[in-house]
């Protein structure tokens, strides 16, 4: 009988020792309100599906799934779900986070999966593994957020076959449609500090291996246009050879073929470094150095290109990102001619046959 008593109270002992624990992890983890301070600290709205389900044993886990909206309406998910547990032990809070579909203004991250852990005394994100589908291309990274002291998020990882062009045209950040690039990275390193998006821009830094491939948009009429141009200044208007053959070596070898890129990007302080970003079609090469600011979104930067390791002809790109302007050098001087446009975006723009067009009047 007193086995039985001391039973009936021990379970009685544990089941009101257990009742303290779960009222105290509600108050401690509670999921409506953790998502309501950050909702409030990040401009951002949850719509939770459900319940969240909780278990107790062998660990503490929470499950629930969210719809998930920016306010200022840069990204969005119509269903992300969220998983975290803590064992019963000091250690941090592992999370799982999962996503079919999340969308960044209109570029769309598919199967985004990010699994990580989080310290609360020390508010430092550990994130193991990021990885997920952009188009054709995928991702695969690793990092870090300190909250506390610092304030700084470092990634570390991998980029394969990134259509360069699709992620510019779906960030609104540009629409490219006479160079398709499609872009890897093998190890990239990227840091910056938290904050708004100014702070964040000018505190970027990172290296970026480069490697991939390119290529030019071009039509039969121009490829037949470039040769007639070529035939055109060789004979009547040599002061426009440099502008001949910086066209015909875009349109003759790198156009509608893939050509390979290689290089390195150094990101100081949010600006865009290069030395050598190359690009190679067997003989003919075509070399980018130079600087992208993107806090001011202007580039300062050199084309050189050369066939079979002569340099041909010179450009100089300026402008933003949305409108370069790509101007050929003549004896390392900008071309100053206000008859003939020496852009050869502006050239593209405007159509071979019309720069024709314009030298044959020049010639009368």
């Amino acid at each position: 009988m007193k086995i039985i008593k001391f039973f009936i109270f021990f379970f009685i002992i544990l089941f009101i020792i257990g009742a303290i624990i779960f009222y105290s992890l509600s108050k401690t983890y509670n999921i409506e309100k953790i998502i309501h301070e950050i909702e409030l600290q990040n401009n951002i709205t949850f719509e939770l599906k459900g319940n969240p389900k909780w278990e107790l044993f062998p660990e503490i886990q929470a499950d629930f799934s969210s719809k998930i909206t920016d306010n200022s309406k840069q990204f969005y998910s119509k269903n992300i779900n969220f998983t975290f547990n803590q064992p019963y032990q000091f250690v941090p809070i592992n999370f799982i986070i999962d996503s079919p579909s999340f969308l960044i203004r209109n570029l769309e991250i598919r199967f985004l999966d990010m699994l990580g852990n989080y310290t609360i005394n020390k508010k430092f994100i550990n994130m193991q593994n990021i990885e997920g589908k952009i188009g054709e291309g995928n991702f695969n990274s690793n990092g870090t957020i300190d909250l506390l002291d610092e304030k700084k998020i470092i990634l570390n990882g991998d980029i394969k076959n990134i259509d360069f062009n699709q992620l510019l045209q779906d960030l609104d950040f540009a629409d490219w449609k006479r160079i398709k690039l499609k872009l890897s990275s093998n190890n990239f390193l990227i840091s910056s500090k938290l904050g708004d998006a100014s702070s964040f821009l000018n505190n970027l830094q990172g290296v970026i291996p480069i490697t991939g491939n390119m290529y030019f948009v071009t039509t039969e009429e121009e490829r037949f246009g470039i040769a007639f141009l070529n035939l055109l200044v060789e004979q009547l208007l040599p002061d426009y050879k440099k502008l001949g053959k910086s066209l015909s070596q875009i349109v003759n070898n790198f156009s509608d073929a893939p050509a390979i890129i290689e290089g390195e990007l150094i990101i100081s302080n949010g600006k865009i470094h290069t030395t050598d970003l190359h690009v190679k079609n067997n003989d003919n090469r075509i070399n980018l150095k130079g600087s992208y600011d993107i806090p001011s979104d202007f580039f300062d930067a050199q084309i050189f290109f050369f066939e079979t390791e002569e340099l041909i002809v010179e450009a100089v790109i300026s402008g933003s990102l949305k409108n370069p302007s790509i101007q050929i050098i003549n004896e390392n001087n900008l071309i100053d001619d206000t008859q003939i446009n020496n852009d050869l975006k502006k050239v593209f723009e405007d159509g071979i046959n019309t720069l024709i067009e314009k030298l044959l009047n020049l010639n009368e």
